[in-house]
């Protein structure tokens, strides 16, 4: 098993990442939250595959409450949100109990969010059981739901007591999940490791076919990156924004498909194929240099009908983006592969040209 720090102030906790590690859990549990009340936060597919790992565990030593949410984007909402609080309330739990995350990015977020605001605030922790739950969304504390006129724009900063990555998990995936994770790894490789962009190209087919070894490796060293960015800006007032890569155009889309008829991943790949287009009619970015990574993108297939696509509408959405600073868009862009740049957006045609690469 390996152990991966998340050393930011006030708030240091651990990533634990392994290969079949579920029954270290109750272990690595007990150091942290030795009894008491558990809410475990899961959906009903997700809890049927692999809940008797987490609970046969729990069942002896703690209290534990199990609350089903329903599958995909559309659960982070404020009215899953206060069925959440209205169960935890009747069921008479306690401040000092402890929220278990588990399940995907969805889950992570709703269930980190619930524990942010649940009596002002309990302890939770991520156990991922998703690529990109296990790559980025259950790293770094940005927990929160959504509005209809935007993704996450309701949430908080709450870090968990610990991450618990198995990746084991990851080979019960549908192929779509693993390609909606992919698109979050190759963002890495893109803005801050060259050398993870070298071996995606040359492993990503048999990582989309769920390669047991290089999943584990890409989970490693994207967690890593991940970590590292958030120990130096916790709160994503500068560094942090890095990560956002693909996703001002991303978030745009999956608001245009209502949260679900297109997955955030998905959203992401194509989100990152019109940062590079708007970065290269801007001459910020290479001919050489797109091609090379509008080649990687287009590995990792992704299936959406074009003719939904409203250019006008989808700037617009941008213009309503949590990045959007003194009413102008913030970008950032890819100038070579590994390497990043912030950028304001002041000319909307400019984004609009952008997104016609997916039309």
């Amino acid at each position: 098993m390996d152990t991966i720090h998340v050393n930011i102030a006030n708030n240091p906790y651990s990533i634990y990442l392994g290969d079949s590690i579920y029954h270290e859990f109750q272990q690595i549990l007990e150091q942290h939250y030795p009894f008491g009340q558990i809410a475990i936060i899961t959906s009903k597919p997700i809890f049927n595959l692999h809940g008797n790992k987490i609970l046969k565990q729990l069942e002896s030593k703690y209290q534990v409450l199990t609350l089903f949410v329903p599958d995909g984007e559309g659960a982070k909402s404020y009215e899953q949100l206060q069925a959440l609080h209205t169960q935890l309330l009747e069921n008479k739990f306690e401040r000092s109990g402890l929220i278990l995350a588990f399940g995907g990015g969805v889950i992570g977020d709703l269930a980190g969010f619930t524990a942010a605001t649940f009596l002002r605030g309990i302890n939770f922790i991520q156990v991922p059981t998703t690529l990109l739950a296990q790559v980025d969304s259950s790293i770094g504390g940005k927990v929160g739901i959504n509005h209809p006129m935007g993704k996450n724009l309701v949430g908080a900063f709450k870090q968990p007591l610990f991450v618990f990555c198995d990746t084991s998990v990851l080979q019960t995936l549908p192929d779509a999940e693993i390609r909606c994770g992919m698109g979050e790894v190759v963002k890495y490789g893109f803005v801050l490791n060259e050398q993870l962009f070298n071996y995606l190209q040359d492993n990503i087919e048999p990582a989309l076919r769920k390669d047991r070894d290089i999943l584990y490796k890409l989970v490693k060293i994207s967690a890593a990156e991940k970590a590292n960015i958030v120990m130096q800006d916790e709160k994503e007032k500068n560094l942090r924004m890095v990560l956002n890569f693909g996703h001002t155009f991303g978030h745009a889309l999956e608001a245009d498909f209502k949260f679900g008829e297109m997955k955030h991943g998905e959203a992401v790949i194509l989100g990152m194929k019109c940062a590079m287009q708007y970065a290269l009619d801007q001459n910020m970015l290479d001919n050489g240099i797109f091609h090379k990574g509008i080649d990687l993108l287009n590995r990792i297939p992704i299936q959406y009908d074009p003719a939904m696509i409203e250019l006008p509408k989808l700037v617009e959405r941008m213009t309503i983006d949590k990045k959007v600073k003194d009413g102008r868009i913030r970008l950032v862009l890819s100038p070579d592969i590994g390497k990043y740049r912030f950028e304001f957006a002041d000319d909307l045609h400019a984004l609009e040209k952008a997104f016609r690469i997916l039309v």
